[in-house]
């Protein structure tokens, strides 16, 4: 008789956890049993299974602690059920669509899916629970969670909850022994879908495609500069030249607002207009005609260099795409499985909802930054620049002018054209100024008064420009002793810390050591992942690293595993493969060695009046029942040696050292 087994679904939402757990009992209904459970459950109730699968690798993360080790986890891959996209091939080219999900990452890998299936031809426009800022659109596309609507869009297209891909379902039916039960036709099945919706969107999108390949074309022969805005002001096309005159990349212009790429002195676009600008240090000519379509209406941007300007030094200005970063983090980045480390997130949340200043205090590697990026991406301003400074890394002199920028011929050395300061540059977006206690007392003032007034003035400059941007500081110090020492002002302490955050270290949440241990070790693993630091580390190392200070927090802990991942070749990591200043106590190295290297040493003192090599070791270790090989006490040998624990005595051995005594005398005292 076949042992049914159980599979148990982790979800955030019950939709997804049934439509789960139907594709299942639709595969393997007869030789499993399949159940599901919320993740917000998993505090109260036990999770019984032979496999608990996980629709997030993030909800895998906060179950580890209520979960047995020993119980098989595996993280979903799901993908968009194919049969249930043919309606958004009928979408318009170009159409603004609002795309509906539960969190974030399943709203962000859903459109992500989408681009993957080809379905590229309209913009989709991301909405979930606690997202600030979405347009007001006629559709809406939704993977089961029409509920979650925040309006009743003309049309909302349900393409139902995403499924499990066909590797994760293999992977299940390998880790329950049931691969054998598992339908021969699934494979044909899904790529005969896969073929089947591919083949109509190449129909419907081929000669669309043909005609705009052989448009583009066109339009980057002209020697003058083009864009396509829609009537929203967002630029939607260019050709080559439009990115030579900004001096920026194609993926730093497209869909960004044409207000926010060129800064010009008209506030609205009206069809017919012409105005002259300076772009990266060119005087232009700008002209702007409207374009109306059946439904919508746009406008085609024309920009020409006057003949006048001089074209090489579009090199030499600053551009605010070198300084914006990419690739966010998000509250998801910050792993912990610590309660007053979620609490911290969670206030972070409630920071990124509101507008006002937040200072972030707490020790080196802490993930400071990491909170920043993420307030940012869950504010507002998230579509615009998040500009980060690190006051440490500046001369106190250059402080000033990176933050407000400067005129040209300021002073010497001083760009061409001027410098726009990061207060400029972020307009409309956030700043993070890291090291925060480091600006210069004479910054200082000028800062405060960017915080109370908005309005910055450049060095060299008489007129004063209005900013609109948040403040995001971080630091290490303690502001009130800098304070004290007069250091520091007390009006911008006030002003930066409205609303203060402070990180945990990791020595305070020891939970974590072990958790992000394993979490880093199983990434830089290329084969199997470990279940258990058992598996990695020697006990004694374990032991070792969950007493262990870690005063360079996470940081540092990632840096130790780069290094072991480089050096591990399969035997477990004693404590002398850890760096050797995590060791040092009152400034003297501690040494630790396995059971091996303690017993080879201590022959070494046994003989201590005559040279030893390998071989007297190897015939010792016969006499003793110690199971070691001559290869292993090789290594065990150079080991020691390296350690300063013996030493070579000319052809005919070695001896143990002083240091070697010593060490024996502080194992076994």
């Amino acid at each position: 008789m076949i042992k049914i087994k159980k599979i148990l679904v982790v979800s955030e939402g019950r939709n997804t956890g049934i439509r789960i757990l139907n594709q299942l009992n639709q595969l393997l209904g007869k030789y499993v049993e399949v159940d599901n459970m919320l993740i917000s459950e998993m505090k109260s109730k036990e999770a019984d299974a032979d496999l608990i699968l996980f629709t997030s690798a993030h909800f895998l993360i906060r179950a580890s602690r209520y979960i047995d080790s020993s119980v098989p986890t595996l993280v979903a891959k799901r993908v968009i059920d194919h049969k249930n996209i043919k309606e958004i091939i009928s979408i318009e080219y170009d159409e603004d669509v609002l795309f509906i999900n539960d969190s974030y990452e399943s709203t962000k890998e859903a459109i992500e899916q989408l681009y993957e299936l080809g379905l590229d031809h309209v913009r989709y426009n991301a909405y979930y629970p606690g997202c600030s800022s979405f347009p007001q659109l006629q559709t809406a596309i939704t993977p089961g969670e029409g509920q979650l609507a925040p309006y009743k869009p003309e049309k909302l297209i349900d393409i139902g909850s995403r499924i499990l891909d066909v590797e994760t379902i293999h992977e299940i039916t390998r880790i329950l022994d049931v691969d054998k039960f598992l339908k021969d036709s699934l494979i044909t099945d899904y790529i005969r879908d896969i073929v089947e919706i591919s083949r109509e969107i190449d129909e419907s999108r081929k000669t669309s495609n043909e005609s705009m390949q052989m448009l583009q074309m066109i339009v980057n022969t002209l020697d003058y500069g083009v864009a396509f805005v829609n009537s929203n002001g967002i630029i939607m096309s260019i050709n080559s030249k439009f990115e030579y005159i900004l001096g920026l990349k194609k993926k730093c212009i497209l869909e960004k607002n044409f207000q926010d790429i060129i800064r010009t002195p008209i506030n609205e676009l009206k069809d017919n207009s012409t105005f002259q600008a300076k772009i990266e240090n060119k005087e232009v000519s700008i002209n702007v005609r409207q374009v109306n379509f059946s439904k919508r209406y746009g406008f085609v941007i024309s920009v020409k260099i006057n003949k006048s300007s001089n074209e090489t030094d579009i090199k030499t200005s600053f551009t605010a795409s070198s300084y914006v970063k990419r690739n966010l983090h998000n509250f998801d980045d910050y792993l912990t499985i610590n309660n007053n480390v979620f609490n911290m997130i969670n206030r972070a949340k409630k920071f990124s909802k509101s507008d006002g200043t937040v200072l972030i205090t707490g020790e080196n590697g802490t993930g400071k930054e990491i909170l920043a990026q993420a307030i940012h991406m869950n504010s507002y301003r998230s579509s615009k620049s998040f500009v980060p400074i690190n006051i440490a890394t500046l001369t106190s002199n250059l402080v000033e002018a990176e933050l407000f920028g400067y005129e040209e011929g300021t002073f010497t050395g001083a760009v061409k054209g001027g410098k726009m300061g990061i207060f400029e540059i972020a307009d409309g977006g956030t700043i993070f100024i890291d090291e925060i206690g480091d600006v210069p007392v004479d910054v200082q003032a000028k800062l405060l008064r960017v915080l109370e007034e908005k309005r910055i003035r450049k060095i060299g400059s008489a007129d004063e420009l209005s900013v609109d941007v948040r403040i995001i500081s971080a630091t290490n110090k303690n502001l009130l002793d800098l304070i004290k020492e007069n250091k520091f002002r007390l009006d911008l302490f006030y002003r930066l810390n409205i609303l203060p955050l402070e990180t945990i270290p990791l020595r305070k949440r020891k939970e974590d050591v072990e958790f992000l241990l394993k979490y880093f070790i199983n990434i830089n693993l290329d084969d199997k992942k470990i279940k258990s630091l058992n598996e990695f580390f020697a006990q004694e190392t374990i032991e070792f690293l969950n007493k262990y200070q870690w005063p360079g927090n996470v940081r540092e802990l990632i840096n130790l595993i780069e290094y072991l991942m480089l050096i591990y070749e399969g035997e477990k990591i004693s404590l002398n493969h850890l760096h050797s200043y995590m060791h040092n106590v009152n400034g003297e190295r501690r040494i630790f060695l396995d059971e091996y290297e303690d017993w080879v040493l201590r022959k070494f003192s046994e003989n201590k009046n005559m040279p030893v090599g390998r071989a007297k070791i190897a015939e010792i270790a016969i006499e003793e029942g110690m199971d070691i090989k001559e290869g292993k006490i090789r290594r065990i040998i150079s080991d020691l040696k390296n350690m300063g624990l013996i030493n070579d005595d000319g052809s005919k051995g070695s001896k143990i050292t002083e240091l070697g005594e010593k060490t024996l005398a502080e194992i076994y005292k």
